[in-house]
């Protein structure tokens, strides 16, 4: 792996983990189906929760928690679970092809604010949280299930980042478990995550600081548009 490699790799990371601080999601949506260009897609799926893992740790010692919505974390520990035994089974291209459909699918939602308000919350966020455990194994991307629920709800951006930091925390950290018991955290994996830390914490006091001054609607639409092209562009490396 060459200087290039290494120089792609830091950048996704700065860039992909200042959205994450300033709007509370995105991270993976716009990075995951650039690294396939670099990674395997399965490659691509652990190395983006091992950031995801490190970010929420940081996260943790530094931001408030909320674990208020438990069906979330109960439907996310399962959908995990069953996204494992799936993982074992898919192959690399199919992987793939999931990363770029679902990025592509959840820009377009985010984008034309859908809603779909239900005075039932127990039960869908039992539902999200299974979608996102499951889809969290097989693309690493697991949080806009659940920023699309919670804003469909109406709940104010306050709660949704600080829901979103407690949650991210907990299904990754669990994910990453069931990833290194199964055998696909792999050393070469672990070396490129060293390597990212600096870009992590970079990330996250330039997201701390842009906070301040930036209008979160409009970024938050020109990121959706970004995920929107990289998923067209993860699409089209993988179909046959």
């Amino acid at each position: 792996m060459d200087l290039y490699f290494y120089l792609v790799i830091g950048i996704l990371i700065f860039f992909g983990f200042t959205v994450r601080v300033i709007t509370g999601f995105g991270s993976t949506m716009l990075i995951a189906p650039l690294l396939t260009f670099l990674l395997e897609p399965k490659q691509v799926v652990v190395f983006v929760i091992l950031l995801e893992s490190a970010v929420g740790v940081l996260f943790a010692l530094k931001e408030q928690l909320s674990f208020t919505l438990k069906p979330l974390f109960i439907g996310g520990i399962l959908g995990i679970l069953t996204g494992i035994v799936l993982f074992e089974i898919v192959t690399q291209r199919f992987v793939g092809l999931i990363i770029g459909v679902s990025v592509l699918i959840f820009s377009i939602l985010f984008l034309m604010n859908v809603t779909f308000r239900t005075e039932r919350e127990r039960p869908l966020f039992a539902a999200l949280g299974f979608l996102s455990g499951s889809m969290g194994v097989l693309t690493g991307i697991n949080g806009p299930q659940i920023v699309l629920g919670l804003v469909n709800q109406g709940y104010d951006g306050i709660f949704v980042r600080r829901c979103m930091i407690s949650y991210l925390l907990v299904v990754d950290l669990v994910t990453l478990a069931s990833f290194a018991v199964a055998g696909y955290v792999v050393a070469h994996l672990l070396l490129l995550l060293v390597f990212a830390l600096p870009f992590l914490v970079l990330a996250y006091l330039a997201g701390t600081y842009i906070l301040r001054f930036v209008d979160q609607e409009h970024l938050k639409r020109a990121i959706l548009m970004i995920t929107l092209l990289a998923g067209l562009l993860a699409i089209w490396k993988f179909v046959p």
